[in-house]
């Protein structure tokens, strides 16, 4: 029950385990279809997705490297770990990063952002976390946000890491110019692989950019390869099999569905853990679907209470960064249902009640 990675179906268990194939064969130009044409019903674009060996960190930094020249202004809010971490890639590659420091117990407003992109003419691109898995916010109003972004003609980019798959993310309605996920978050797949799209707006800068980019993250040569249905470098294949696997089980599950078991199953987790005597950590308006961040009852140190549910055979996540000794944090991703969460909400409780008795018995 962490923010990633998540349990696999034995589908794509079984998928993985297949025999590797060359990266340059027939079988993997098939494969890698697949996995695109799959892609674009969830990211709901028809435009250009592509595939890297990668942690959802890298395909952060890869759509950083690939549209940022240095001297260029970026807006990125940071509202946790995942939005320092992006302003961090940013300034590494010569972005002039206009940055305001959030609660993080909320996410941004769509009136913060209009006061930024009116004070600063010079900011070029919006690049902001959808989903702060470290403190359990969402932006709840991506449409709206993206609507502001696109009326004062700049670029946007989302870290759709954790959300994609859990909540409707309309890459292309919105305008998104590049969105990124992981594998192992809501699409249920293994880790190790993210997906990029790439919208045409995207490209232009990404063409026009004077700077070079590192040479395993540039997409330009990535739709070099794409056109052959292949990566200029070797793939991790047998993650891809499991990752086209998971895609499979989503698109016969159907998309909609999917999203919508998703939003259920949050609403009941927020409910089983009020109901227990935790104190959920976002405000409300701000609370994510795909992972609850909240508070134990009083006197549970949270880093003991995830020890001793990982005694109790469910795993979940301590907080992190400045957050690290106030909460604690339980996904809702992937092939999740009511009853898994109802199981671990139980094993919750035994583990505070074990705490306290074993804290009576040794003041």
């Amino acid at each position: 029950m962490t923010p990633g990675p998540v349990d696999l179906h034995p589908r794509v268990r079984r998928a993985m385990s297949r025999q590797a194939i060359s990266h340059r064969s027939t079988e993997f130009h098939q494969l890698t279809e697949s996995i695109i044409e799959n892609a674009r019903k969830i990211f709901k674009t028809s435009g250009d997705i592509f595939i890297l060996t990668s942690s959802g960190t890298l395909a952060v930094e890869c759509a950083l490297a690939n549209l940022v020249d240095p001297g260029d202004t970026l807006f990125i809010p940071v509202y946790g770990v995942f939005g320092k971490r992006m302003a961090e890639s940013a300034e590494q590659y010569g972005g002039r990063v206009v940055n305001i420091e959030l609660e993080w117990n909320k996410a941004l407003s769509v009136e913060e952002l209009e006061e930024v992109l009116t004070q600063d003419n010079n900011i070029e691109i919006v690049s902001l976390v959808h989903n702060e898995t470290s403190t359990g916010t969402m932006i709840k109003d991506l449409s709206r946000i993206s609507e502001i972004v696109k009326n004062h003609g700049k670029l946007l980019v989302v870290d759709a890491v954790s959300s994609l798959g859990g909540v409707p993310i309309l890459v292309e309605k919105l305008g998104i110019d590049i969105c990124l996920t992981g594998s192992q978050k809501c699409l249920a797949g293994p880790p190790g692989i993210s997906l990029v799209s790439v919208s045409d707006e995207a490209w232009r800068k990404i063409l026009s950019k004077s700077s070079k980019t590192p040479s395993y993250i540039d997409l330009k040569k990535y739709r070099q390869f794409m056109e052959k249905l292949e990566t200029p470098f070797t793939p991790a294949v047998n993650l891809m099999y499991g990752l086209d696997e998971a895609l499979k089980i989503i698109i016969e599950k159907g998309v909609e569905n999917w999203w919508r078991n998703h939003h259920e199953c949050s609403q009941f987790l927020y409910e089983e853990l009020e109901s227990s005597g935790l104190t959920i950590h976002p405000i409300k308006d701000y609370r994510s679907i795909t992972v609850a961040a909240a508070s134990p009852p009083q006197g549970i140190n949270p880093k003991v209470l995830v020890e001793e549910m990982e005694h109790q055979g469910v795993t979940i996540a301590e907080g992190m960064d400045k957050l690290k000794d106030k909460i604690i944090r339980i996904a809702c991703m992937g092939n999740i249902n009511k009853k898994k969460i109802k199981y671990a909400i139980n094993k919750l409780n035994d583990a505070v009640e074990k705490i306290k008795k074993r804290d009576l018995a040794n003041p």
